[in-house]
């Protein structure tokens, strides 16, 4: 009977105690009820979802796939971008002086000597303006002399070319050359020009091609070949000739820089 007492009387002292800690419980601020939800929110997330943004999840590659594709197709895009030159000929003028070997369909082979201006409109388009000097060989024309009883009055007869052309440059490269990087261009050339000799005085049509080899921002190394189709008089006969030439020049580009 006395156990019974004992123990009812400790449940209602308990159960008095505890509901005013309850009461105090409920009156708690709600910023604070607030941050126990956030805690327990947090407790309750996977240990990889509380990773840092940056850091992709175990098992996922998506994002680093993705990187890699942003990657290449940066590259592709480089690659098709314009390309620097390090040396620029637009809106540049280049004048020139050259001199190299003359071959003639009638005449023996001479020297030839010249000069050019040009003027760049673009890296790859440009306008020239030359004028040649050669000579006729006295050897075959002695030759001639000889096989048709026939005297050429001048054997050592003046040649003079003046040519227009309009040059395009296509390729730009460079080459190893010993144990440096030179810088160089290829080009083409198409135009006209005047014959002013002995035996020729008419219009001719001039192709050829070349290389440039560029040294600092304003010298170039220049070799051409042409080729000058025109009419010549010869001992009192008329051929359509095919003239060659192949020079070496020095080129200066003005202004001094790029």
């Amino acid at each position: 009977m006395r156990a019974a007492i004992g123990v009812f009387v400790a449940g209602w002292v308990m159960g008095w105690i505890a509901v005013p800690l309850a009461a105090h419980a409920d009156d708690a601020p709600a910023g604070d009820r607030m941050i126990d939800k956030k805690l327990a929110k947090a407790d309750a997330k996977p240990a990889d979802a509380r990773k840092p943004t940056g850091e992709a999840a175990p098992g996922s590659t998506a994002i680093c796939i993705d990187q890699e594709i942003a990657d290449r197709l940066a590259i592709k895009r480089k690659r098709r971008g314009a390309v620097d030159r390090l040396f620029v000929k637009q809106g540049r003028h280049e004048i020139s002086a050259s001199g190299g070997y003359y071959a003639s369909d009638l005449l023996s082979g001479s020297y030839i000597v010249g000069g050019s201006y040009a003027y760049h409109m673009t890296d790859e388009t440009a306008v020239e303006f030359a004028g040649w000097w050669t000579h006729a060989n006295a050897d075959i024309i002695r030759a001639l002399e000889d096989k048709r009883g026939t005297v050429v009055a001048d054997t050592y007869s003046r040649e003079i070319f003046v040519e227009s052309l309009l040059v395009w440059s296509p390729v730009y490269g460079k080459l190893r050359l010993g144990g440096s990087i030179v810088h160089f261009d290829l080009h083409a050339d198409v135009g006209v020009g005047v014959i002013d000799s002995g035996t020729s005085r008419g219009a001719a049509g001039v192709v050829g091609f070349g290389m440039r080899l560029f040294a600092g921002e304003a010298l170039a190394f220049r070799i051409d070949a042409r080729n000058r189709t025109f009419r010549q008089d010869l001992l009192e006969e008329r051929f359509l000739v095919n003239d060659s030439a192949v020079t070496l020049g020095l080129s200066v580009f003005l202004p001094l820089h790029n």
